[in-house]
Protein backbone atom coordinates (compact mmCIF):
# COMPACT_ATOMS: atom_id res chain seq x y z
CA UNK A 1 0.00 0.00 0.00
CA UNK A 2 1.19 3.32 -1.17
CA UNK A 3 1.59 6.04 1.13
CA UNK A 4 -0.65 8.90 -0.19
CA UNK A 5 -1.10 11.18 3.03
CA UNK A 6 0.75 14.14 2.27
CA UNK A 7 3.13 14.86 4.91
CA UNK A 8 2.94 17.98 7.37
CA UNK A 9 6.13 19.81 7.75
CA UNK A 10 6.46 20.80 11.97
CA UNK A 11 7.68 23.91 12.46
CA UNK A 12 9.14 25.11 15.50
CA UNK A 13 7.70 27.00 18.21
CA UNK A 14 10.57 29.76 17.02
CA UNK A 15 9.76 29.42 13.51
CA UNK A 16 5.51 29.72 14.30
CA UNK A 17 6.77 32.53 16.17
CA UNK A 18 8.77 34.37 13.22
CA UNK A 19 5.43 33.52 10.66
CA UNK A 20 3.39 34.99 13.27
CA UNK A 21 5.51 38.13 13.67
CA UNK A 22 4.91 38.13 9.73
CA UNK A 23 1.67 37.88 9.66
CA UNK A 24 1.13 40.49 12.52
CA UNK A 25 3.17 43.11 10.86
CA UNK A 26 1.09 42.93 7.24
CA UNK A 27 -2.10 42.72 9.18
CA UNK A 28 -1.09 45.88 11.71
CA UNK A 29 0.01 47.82 8.71
CA UNK A 30 -3.40 47.65 6.77
CA UNK A 31 -5.37 48.43 9.96
CA UNK A 32 -3.79 49.42 12.97
CA UNK A 33 -3.43 48.17 16.24
CA UNK A 34 -7.42 48.45 17.31
CA UNK A 35 -9.04 47.43 14.13
CA UNK A 36 -7.01 44.52 13.98
CA UNK A 37 -8.24 41.47 15.15
CA UNK A 38 -6.49 38.56 16.46
CA UNK A 39 -7.98 36.40 14.48
CA UNK A 40 -7.15 37.30 11.68
CA UNK A 41 -3.48 38.03 12.71
CA UNK A 42 -3.74 34.09 13.35
CA UNK A 43 -5.05 33.21 9.87
CA UNK A 44 -2.76 35.05 8.13
CA UNK A 45 -0.15 32.79 9.78
CA UNK A 46 -2.08 29.63 9.77
CA UNK A 47 -2.05 28.74 13.18
CA UNK A 48 -5.20 28.85 15.44
CA UNK A 49 -5.71 31.94 17.72
CA UNK A 50 -5.54 29.97 21.10
CA UNK A 51 -1.52 29.19 19.48
CA UNK A 52 -1.51 33.21 19.12
CA UNK A 53 -1.82 33.75 22.30
CA UNK A 54 0.52 30.84 23.70
CA UNK A 55 3.03 32.60 21.91
CA UNK A 56 2.29 36.23 23.15
CA UNK A 57 -0.21 36.27 25.89
CA UNK A 58 -1.87 39.66 24.50
CA UNK A 59 -1.93 41.67 21.36
CA UNK A 60 0.03 44.37 22.73
CA UNK A 61 2.70 41.82 23.16
CA UNK A 62 2.42 40.82 19.66
CA UNK A 63 2.10 44.45 18.19
CA UNK A 64 5.11 45.36 20.21
CA UNK A 65 7.05 42.43 19.36
CA UNK A 66 6.12 43.86 15.30
CA UNK A 67 7.32 47.74 16.36
CA UNK A 68 10.31 45.46 17.08
CA UNK A 69 10.45 44.02 14.16
CA UNK A 70 10.40 47.82 12.17
CA UNK A 71 13.02 48.89 14.37
CA UNK A 72 15.42 45.75 13.21
CA UNK A 73 14.61 46.53 9.57
CA UNK A 74 15.92 50.35 9.77
CA UNK A 75 18.52 49.76 12.20
CA UNK A 76 19.65 47.28 9.75
CA UNK A 77 19.16 49.41 6.69
CA UNK A 78 21.07 52.87 7.99
CA UNK A 79 24.12 50.38 9.11
CA UNK A 80 24.42 49.05 5.45
CA UNK A 81 23.98 52.71 3.97
CA UNK A 82 26.00 53.93 6.51
CA UNK A 83 28.55 51.92 5.82
CA UNK A 84 28.43 52.02 1.92
CA UNK A 85 28.67 55.64 2.33
CA UNK A 86 31.99 55.62 3.99
CA UNK A 87 33.36 53.05 1.44
CA UNK A 88 32.09 55.29 -1.24
CA UNK A 89 33.04 58.59 0.55
CA UNK A 90 29.29 60.10 0.08
CA UNK A 91 27.41 61.84 3.20
CA UNK A 92 26.40 59.24 5.48
CA UNK A 93 23.05 61.05 6.34
CA UNK A 94 22.60 61.25 2.88
CA UNK A 95 22.95 57.39 2.22
CA UNK A 96 21.17 56.61 5.18
CA UNK A 97 17.93 58.57 4.27
CA UNK A 98 18.14 57.36 0.96
CA UNK A 99 18.15 53.78 2.22
CA UNK A 100 14.96 54.42 4.73
CA UNK A 101 13.23 55.93 1.47
CA UNK A 102 14.03 52.57 -0.56
CA UNK A 103 13.56 50.75 2.08
CA UNK A 104 9.76 52.12 2.52
CA UNK A 105 9.63 51.77 -0.96
CA UNK A 106 9.96 48.22 -0.82
CA UNK A 107 8.62 47.08 2.18
CA UNK A 108 5.46 49.67 2.97
CA UNK A 109 4.43 47.48 5.98
CA UNK A 110 7.78 49.85 7.92
CA UNK A 111 6.42 53.54 7.50
CA UNK A 112 2.43 52.10 7.79
CA UNK A 113 3.99 50.59 11.05
CA UNK A 114 5.60 53.45 12.12
CA UNK A 115 2.49 55.38 11.60
CA UNK A 116 0.07 52.79 13.47
CA UNK A 117 2.61 52.80 15.84
CA UNK A 118 2.63 56.26 17.19
CA UNK A 119 -0.98 56.04 16.76
CA UNK A 120 -1.23 53.59 19.03
CA UNK A 121 1.28 55.16 21.69
CA UNK A 122 -1.12 57.59 22.42
CA UNK A 123 -2.95 55.63 24.33
CA UNK A 124 -1.11 52.70 25.61
CA UNK A 125 1.73 53.82 27.70
CA UNK A 126 3.93 50.12 27.31
CA UNK A 127 3.32 50.91 23.20
CA UNK A 128 4.66 54.14 23.78
CA UNK A 129 7.42 52.80 25.73
CA UNK A 130 8.23 50.18 22.52
CA UNK A 131 8.09 53.18 20.20
CA UNK A 132 10.47 55.17 22.25
CA UNK A 133 13.14 52.47 22.78
CA UNK A 134 12.42 52.08 18.49
CA UNK A 135 13.06 56.13 18.02
CA UNK A 136 15.86 56.02 20.86
CA UNK A 137 17.73 53.56 18.83
CA UNK A 138 17.61 54.75 15.28
CA UNK A 139 19.12 58.14 16.73
CA UNK A 140 21.76 56.78 18.30
CA UNK A 141 22.43 54.66 15.46
CA UNK A 142 22.14 57.84 13.02
CA UNK A 143 24.86 59.77 15.77
CA UNK A 144 27.13 57.13 15.78
CA UNK A 145 27.39 56.21 12.17
CA UNK A 146 27.41 59.57 10.99
CA UNK A 147 29.27 61.38 13.46
CA UNK A 148 27.21 64.59 12.46
CA UNK A 149 26.77 67.66 14.82
CA UNK A 150 23.01 67.65 16.70
CA UNK A 151 21.80 69.91 15.17
CA UNK A 152 22.39 67.37 11.24
CA UNK A 153 20.48 64.51 13.69
CA UNK A 154 17.45 67.13 14.48
CA UNK A 155 17.34 67.89 10.82
CA UNK A 156 17.60 64.51 9.11
CA UNK A 157 14.90 63.15 11.66
CA UNK A 158 12.55 66.30 10.93
CA UNK A 159 13.11 65.79 7.19
CA UNK A 160 12.39 61.98 7.39
CA UNK A 161 9.21 62.60 9.94
CA UNK A 162 8.34 65.46 7.28
CA UNK A 163 8.45 62.51 4.48
CA UNK A 164 6.87 59.52 6.61
CA UNK A 165 3.71 62.14 6.58
CA UNK A 166 3.97 63.23 3.45
CA UNK A 167 4.44 59.43 2.32
CA UNK A 168 1.22 58.40 4.27
CA UNK A 169 -1.06 60.46 3.09
CA UNK A 170 0.71 59.60 -0.82
CA UNK A 171 1.38 62.94 -1.69
CA UNK A 172 3.88 63.19 -4.06
CA UNK A 173 6.15 66.57 -4.62
CA UNK A 174 4.86 66.98 -8.35
CA UNK A 175 1.11 66.34 -7.68
CA UNK A 176 0.71 69.07 -4.54
CA UNK A 177 3.29 72.78 -4.87
CA UNK A 178 2.46 73.11 -1.06
CA UNK A 179 4.52 69.52 -0.78
CA UNK A 180 7.05 71.24 -3.31
CA UNK A 181 7.51 73.88 -1.07
CA UNK A 182 8.12 71.83 2.16
CA UNK A 183 10.26 69.45 0.51
CA UNK A 184 12.19 71.72 -1.88
CA UNK A 185 13.99 73.55 1.31
CA UNK A 186 15.55 72.65 4.30
CA UNK A 187 13.90 73.12 7.51
CA UNK A 188 14.60 76.68 9.63
CA UNK A 189 17.12 76.30 12.63
CA UNK A 190 15.25 76.50 15.09
CA UNK A 191 17.63 79.23 17.95
CA UNK A 192 16.51 80.01 21.34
Amino acid sequence: MEATAKTRSLQTADERREALIVAALRTFSDRGYAATPTTEIAKAAGISQAYLFRLFPTKQELFIAAIGRVRERILATFSTAAHQARNDGTPVLDAMGNGYVELVSNEPWVLRMLVHGSSAAACDPDIAAANRACWKQMVETAQRESQAPDEEIQRFFAMGMLINTLAAMDVRESDESWAKLLCEKPPPSIDN
